[in-house]
């Protein structure tokens, strides 16, 4: 993964880099992932046996959300035969974030054989408990620690998530008031408690102390988002992928008939448009990875501060989008275990329609939509795990802005793509699965089988923030979500 240097560092040079790791750590807990990642990958080139800095960029690419990334550097963390039985569990949990139980069971033993009553392993052993349907057996082990360590935020919110599932609100409600009275600190593990605090209040019709618990934890939570960094972005991405440009730009002579993106905003039934699809013999759903967005970074990311994407994307010539094509592809078709049909639901892969036109010609987007108000609301009270994950959802202004630059940049594609979208409403699933269900499965090219419509009762391990959601029947308790907060959103009620 990395070279070796070529010379042995001075005393200088090596203090100096004693204090870029000092840094990244500092800038990391501050949740300044991007920034971390671009100090650590040189250093790890010039320190490429360091096991400090090989896990902490781990870290750190996990909290970009770049999981595969993540993993192989944790492998390599975990072949230590020093390494403790924290970096096991964090290696479980970058393997749950890619749809890889086994792994994440794999690594949880590990972590148990080293130290049995490692604390972060049984949080991470509870979350996975409740992903496979035994949410019982995650109170139970976490029980102990609960009611050991009041402060410890990750493991009363998993605590609570285990007796949501488990139909034990009652008893997740007691413990999450206690830890809120008790872990006073702001920081993640308040944020956690609250965020978990707000759904419980939601559903006992306390809405104003719901609102007010999820309005604390996200203020408890520095977002970098900036508004006119944003709104230039998507300037600059329709620019390069204008109506004249797309005419002209190359394409790849990978053929993409079979694959199938998901996008849409965050909470807008993503992960139900994908149950439904992979619910039939014939597709496969492997979650949400990065393969378009590792493609539209290499092809359209500045690599100085004074060029524009335009600029990076007119480097590239057919043979180059050939080459990214064909990597992406490899990728895709390897995770998606060579299925005639395979699912991607990386939501945001919305900002990358343009790369993926050119690089995998004949591929489809599914394109989810919702109630801006529900929406926005559902993001809002949402614990996205990661400092930088949909940082901009963490205030009324930036995510109303978010959610208008979605809208304008998904209007511009329509517009200039060949690619086909399908636009669902996840209202019209609700009044109409069995309708919408057949369209979707008509439109990615496959014959209908009935199993797509009891997608609730599949074996599918789905590891997703909508994880309790995906295993009822339809429901409509969600629909008209934001009545309930009306007088709190303020920008939100004009989108």
């Amino acid at each position: 993964m990395a070279r070796l240097p070529k010379r042995k560092l001075s005393a200088e040079e090596a203090a100096r880099d004693q204090k870029i790791a000092h840094h990244a750590q500092t800038i990391m807990s501050e949740g300044r992932m991007t920034e971390a990642v671009m100090l650590l990958e040189p250093l790890l080139k010039r320190h490429p046996n360091e096991p400090s800095i090989i896990f902490n960029l781990g870290l750190a690419k996990m909290g970009q959300l770049h999981h595969d990334e993540a993993r192989k550097y944790f492998e390599i963390s975990c072949q230590a035969k020093e390494a403790p039985a924290d970096t096991h569990a964090v290696h479980a949990v970058v393997c749950l974030a890619l749809q890889d139980v086994a792994g994440a069971e794999k690594a949880l033993a590990r972590a148990f054989k080293k130290d049995p009553n490692s604390n972060r392993a049984k949080r991470v052993q509870a979350e996975l408990l409740n992903i496979t349907g035994n949410a019982d057996e995650g109170i139970e082990l976490l029980k102990p620690l609960v009611e050991s360590d009041l402060t410890n935020g990750q493991a009363v919110a998993t605590f609570a998530k285990c007796c949501r599932s488990a139909n034990r609100r009652e008893l997740g409600l007691e413990v999450l008031e206690r830890a809120a009275e008790t872990a006073t600190q702001p920081g993640e593990n308040r944020a956690a408690i609250l965020y978990e605090l707000a759904a419980e209040y939601e559903k006992l019709g306390r809405f104003d102390e719901s609102w007010q618990a999820g309005k604390e934890a996200n203020e408890m939570r520095p977002s970098h988002h900036r508004i006119e960094n944003w709104e230039r972005w998507i300037d600059q991405r329709i620019e390069a992928f204008s109506a004249e440009r797309m005419k002209t730009l190359p394409r790849s002579r990978r053929d993409g008939t079979g694959k199938i993106f998901i996008v849409g905003m965050p909470r807008s039934g993503t992960t139900l448009v994908e149950q439904i699809i992979a619910s039939h013999p014939h597709a496969f759903g492997y979650g949400e990875r990065q393969f378009i967005p590792y493609a539209a970074r290499e092809m359209t990311v500045i690599t100085r501060p004074d060029e524009l994407q335009i600029e990076r994307l007119d480097t590239f010539n057919a043979a180059g989008v050939d080459r990214v094509a064909r990597r992406a592809l490899s990728e895709i078709e390897e995770a998606g275990q060579r299925s005639p049909v395979i699912v991607d639901k990386l939501m945001q892969n919305f900002l990358h329609l343009g790369v993926l036109e050119m690089i995998l010609p004949g591929a489809k987007v599914i394109h989810c939509m919702r109630d801006p108000r529900d929406t926005c609301v559902s993001c809002f009270m949402q614990h996205f795990p990661g400092p930088e994950n949909q940082a901009y959802s963490r205030n009324l202004d930036t995510l109303a802005h978010y959610y208008r630059q979605y809208r304008r940049i998904m209007e511009h594609w329509k517009n200039v793509l060949e690619t086909p979208i399908l636009d669902v409403k996840y209202e019209d699933i609700v009044a109409d699965k069995e309708g919408q269900a057949r369209r979707m499965i008509d439109f990615v090219g496959l014959d209908w089988d009935d199993a797509c419509l009891d997608s609730h009762k599949s074996n599918r391990t789905v590891v997703t923030l909508s994880v309790d959601q995906v295993r009822r029947p339809m429901y409509t308790s969600s629909m008209e979500r934001w009545k309930k907060f009306e007088k709190h959103l303020g920008p939100i009620m004009s989108l």
